[in-house]
C-alpha cells in the first residue's frame, strides 16, 4: 500500500525525466561553449566531441524513445550509426589521401595590335 502512495504517475515520471535531460542537456551545452574557450590544444576537440556524443545519446535514448524500444529497432538504431561512422571514416580517408598540388596558371599575355591587312579583290 506504501508503494502505492509514492508511486507518482506515469505523466509525472515522464514529465520529471524530461525535465532532468533537459537540464542535462543545458548543462553540457555550457561545457561545451565554456570548453571552446579553454586552451586545450588538441583536446579541445576531443572535449567537444565527447560531449556531443553524450548530447545525442541523450537525446536518442529519451525523445526517439531508444529506452522503450525492442531490441530491433535498437539494432537498427546502432547500423545507422555504425553506417554514418563508416562514411564519416571513409571521408576522413578521402581527404587524406588526395594530394594537394597547386593548379596550373597561365602566364596573361598582351594581346598584339591587329595586323595591317589588304582589302579583298
Amino acid at each position: 500500500m506504501a508503494d502505492a502512495r509514492n508511486a507518482a504517475p506515469p505523466f509525472a515520471r515522464t514529465a520529471r525525466m524530461i525535465g532532468f535531460v533537459w537540464i542535462a542537456l543545458l548543462v553540457l551545452m555550457s561545457s561545451s561553449l565554456g570548453s571552446a574557450y579553454l586552451k586545450l590544444g588538441a583536446f579541445n576537440m576531443v572535449a567537444g566531441l565527447a560531449i556531443a556524443a553524450i548530447k545525442a545519446a541523450l537525446v536518442a535514448w529519451l525523445f526517439m524513445r531508444l529506452r522503450e524500444a525492442g531490441p530491433l529497432i535498437r539494432l537498427v538504431a546502432v547500423v545507422g550509426l555504425g553506417v554514418w561512422l563508416i562514411l564519416i571514416t571513409l571521408s576522413g580517408v578521402d581527404y587524406e589521401t588526395r594530394r594537394q598540388t597547386a593548379a596550373a596558371v597561365q602566364r596573361p599575355q598582351q594581346l598584339l595590335p591587329p595586323r595591317a591587312t589588304s582589302p579583298p579583290r
